[in-house]
């Protein structure tokens, strides 16, 4: 006599659930950085949150929560081991990047925190010859600003460097250095002057002027302007000059920190 077996119904829920789980424990598995005598440990919790853990013994000596996080191991003083270099974004339209750099030199601790937002670090750079690489940054800092659409703001750039206990700007030791640079902006703005664009005008003579003062060239910069320039470009960025001077000289203050917490990030220097 033979048996005939039956097939079993499986219902399409339990399929459905069992592959979330499946793909649920496939996510959590954690990434594991080896950094010397430290493990960096990233856990994905869900798809808006992350936590990164820098371990030494079993202990944590910092945890950052974020959404994603990429590492890398790079030399920034001189010294071996390299240094970690973490970068965090938050995803989204026009946000948000946070890059953090931990060294082991002397002792373990936080180098730089650099609060890009759109923007970030743009190159690791040894401008100096010295074989330590200097960093060089960008800023948003004129995004939405004087009316400017946000796809043409001038993007600036600094250059950081370390003297050995933090960093420093240093643009102004290196102006021909670095991207969008004086030059750079006037060309922009000579062209854009040729070819009648107002709004290219503007956005290229606020970068000139803007390069100006984060190199200490600004009177070079404003005297060009001054005499090459409509006057409706002149105007719109003179009566405005107040507001430049200000948004530059927090700028820097706001991205640029240094912390000794133990959870990260810390709270922000300026409001948004």
């Amino acid at each position: 006599m033979v048996k005939v077996l039956r097939e079993v119904p499986v219902k399409r829920g339990v399929i459905v659930v069992a592959m979330l789980l499946g793909l649920a424990l496939a996510q959590s598995q954690p990434q594991i950085v080896r950094w010397g005598e430290y493990t960096v440990r990233i856990e994905s919790r869900s798809p808006t949150e992350s936590l990164l853990r820098i371990i030494r013994a079993d202990r944590t000596q910092v945890e950052i929560r974020g959404v994603r996080f990429e590492t890398q191991l790079v030399e920034l003083t001189g010294q071996e081991p390299r240094e970690l270099w973490i970068n965090e974004n938050s995803g989204g339209t026009n946000c948000c990047t946070t890059a953090y750099f931990f060294t082991q030199e002397r002792s373990f601790r936080n180098m730089l925190i650099y609060y890009g937002r759109s923007t970030g670090i743009l190159e690791l750079r040894d401008v100096n010859g010295d074989k330590i690489p200097e960093v060089i940054v960008g800023t948003d800092v004129f995004a939405d600003f004087g009316g400017l659409p946000r796809a043409v703001y001038p993007r600036l750039t600094y250059l950081l460097g370390w003297d050995g206990v933090r960093y420093v700007d240093v643009t102004a030791r290196y102006p021909t250095l670095g991207f969008s640079t004086l030059s750079f902006y006037r060309q922009s703005l000579e062209s854009a002057l040729k070819t009648g664009d107002g709004v290219g005008a503007r956005s290229a003579a606020l970068g000139y002027y803007a390069r100006g003062l984060i190199n200490g060239q600004a009177a070079e910069a404003r005297d060009w302007i001054s005499k090459n320039t409509p006057a409706e470009v002149r105007r719109w960025l003179f009566d405005l000059e107040g507001e430049v001077l200000r948004a530059l000289y927090a700028d820097l203050g706001c991205r640029l920190t240094v912390s000794y917490s133990k959870v990260l990030p810390p709270k922000p220097v300026c409001a948004n």
